[in-house]
């Protein structure tokens, strides 16, 4: 597949690159069941291209197999053409994303099985060194264009935030590798009050779901492709869309179900909604003030109309500031800025240095927040002096 693609300001050719096996053996069930309620039944059905005999998420107990399944490329392309045609349409669309989405970065993921999946990865040195897929590049453009409301992920990465999307419409439900009041949550944790709340809202006024590389295995953020797939069903959205390589317990309800490489659907999706698709779009980087910044939040890190100095200078003392946070209260302490330019932080009792992302600093000098993830370890006399400098 090609796309053209900008890069400083000209345009080239994208290829991504994949050779799938189709083993003679079409997915069976009714039509709409596998290409979703929106679809023809004309269409011809996925083919398997990857054959497993282990559950994709056993651990999760979710039993069904990692087999993998792809659409022909027309199907594919006027999938993606509805799909267009309902992110137009919506008046609330989300995203909600799994580790499929990632993949292709580099960082694993748990549900593909497969030995010769078509679903390709690439080999990095570091996790945290990750870059965006061409799939967050295209969610990030899909956002700039007005049409998403929300960014529901499960993963930890800062992916979309490195491609440019902005971090007051994430919702990092189970935690965030570059927030440090939001630890990552186990299987088995609690996940962080304002964050759940805020997820219960969108589920109530999402009408379309854009639900990308996850098995939907049973979390509680599944209910964010759940609701507005049932809200469908009763005619009262425009439903939810999945596109994904495996089968998942929620593909019988879809208004679309596309069988792809993420990557390729996307870029489809995107000449379909006429996006430019900038690869060099990154986070954008602090300001150079020496790393002092005046925002306009309080010293509880609540916004307010009097501006507070967030130091974030080596040494400067810190601490965790929602108060819905787990480690809510924390102190701790800046290291150091790392290469890319997001902060390190040492926090009381942690063996590992925490990060704070560079897009929460740019966002907090704008006012765009709802909550600064940390604040300085002074007292309201102190930031009063702090304004005087």
């Amino acid at each position: 597949l090609n796309i053209l693609t900008r890069i400083n300001s000209n345009y080239i050719n994208v290829r991504f690159y994949y050779k799938p096996i189709f083993i003679d053996t079409p997915m069976q069930g009714n039509y709409k069941q596998i290409h979703g309620y929106f679809s023809n039944e004309q269409w011809p059905l996925p083919q398997l291209v990857a054959k497993s005999d282990q559950a994709n998420r056993k651990d999760q107990g979710n039993q069904i197999l990692a087999n993998e399944w792809m659409d022909s490329k027309d199907v594919l392309k006027l999938k993606m053409k509805i799909v267009a045609q309902l992110i137009q349409k919506s008046k609330h669309c989300i995203a909600y994303t799994g580790a499929g989405l990632s993949r292709a970065s580099g960082i694993p993921d748990y549900a593909t099985k497969a030995q010769n999946s078509v679903s390709t990865t690439k080999k990095i040195t570091s996790s945290l060194d990750a870059e965006p897929t061409y799939s967050h590049r295209v969610l990030t453009a899909i956002e700039r264009a007005g049409f998403l409301k929300l960014f529901v992920q499960q993963n930890h990465d800062g992916l979309p935030q490195k491609s440019g999307f902005p971090q007051h419409k994430m919702n990092e439900i189970h935690g965030a590798w570059f927030d440090p009041s939001n630890p990552v949550v186990q299987f088995s944790g609690n996940l962080r009050g304002d964050l759940f709340q805020q997820m219960i809202e969108n589920e109530k006024q999402a009408d379309l779901c854009l639900c990308l590389g996850t098995s939907l295995s049973g979390m509680n953020a599944d209910r964010m492709a759940k609701t507005p797939a049932e809200k469908m069903l009763k005619q009262k959205a425009l439903g939810t869309v999945i596109i994904n390589l495996q089968q998942t317990s929620l593909d019988q309800k879809c208004a679309i179900r596309a069988w792809g490489v993420l990557d390729e659907a996307m870029a489809m999706l995107a000449q379909e909604l006429q996006l430019k698709i900038d690869l060099t779009s990154l986070a954008p980087q602090v300001p150079q003030c020496g790393n002092r910044f005046l925002v306009p939040y309080d010293q509880n890190g609540q916004p307010s109309k009097v501006k507070t100095i967030l130091d974030l200078r080596p040494g400067q003392r810190i601490k965790i500031a929602p108060k819905e946070a787990c480690n809510a209260e924390m102190g701790g302490m800046v290291i150091r800025q790392n290469e890319a330019g997001d902060y390190l932080i040492n926090l009381e009792g942690q063996k590992y240095c925490s990060i704070l992302g560079r897009w929460w600093v740019t966002e907090a000098i704008a006012g765009q927040l709802t909550q600064l993830p940390i604040v300085n370890e002074n007292k309201v006399e102190q930031f009063q002096q702090n304004m005087k400098k």
